[in-house]
């Protein structure tokens, strides 16, 4: 942005040089030459100022990119944060599964049958199993 200010600054210094030699010799130059330097004064006027209103809004702009930068810094942290902080008690996703791997033969599939069937037996085990509810008169007559 310093160079766009240097840019600024030059091209007023040379509107106001030019402003002062219109002044200076307003007596030597005819009307008609007066009138178009003063045309093309007011031009460059316009077009500084236009110039001016982009600085201004790239500066803006620049402003509000470096806000959204540190709200994506912040974000970015809090997600890594948590990630290396997961709790114990939430499940971790399990690695997936190689897609590009050779089809299976028959041998190999018949020995992933019963590990997957040992797994089942193994779940099954952790759940409360069904229990029938009995009478109060039921549970009085069973010998002691």
């Amino acid at each position: 942005m310093g160079d766009l200010e240097e840019i600024i600054q030059h091209f007023q210094d040379k509107l106001s040089s030019l402003q002062r030699m219109l002044d200076l010799s307003a007596t030597d130059l005819p009307k008609q030459k007066i009138k178009k330097l003063g045309q093309e004064i007011m031009e460059l006027d316009r077009i500084l100022e236009e110039f001016e209103k982009c600085v201004d809004h790239q500066k803006e702009h620049l402003k509000q990119l470096k806000e959204l930068e540190k709200l994506f810094q912040n974000d970015l942290e809090t997600v890594q944060h948590m990630k290396d902080n997961i709790a114990a008690h939430i499940p971790r996703k399990k690695s997936a599964v190689k897609e590009d791997r050779p089809a299976l033969n028959q041998n190999t599939a018949a020995d992933v049958q019963p590990t997957q069937a040992e797994n089942v037996k193994k779940t099954s085990r952790s759940f409360v199993k069904e229990m029938d509810c009995i009478t109060l008169q039921e549970y009085e007559s069973i010998p002691q």
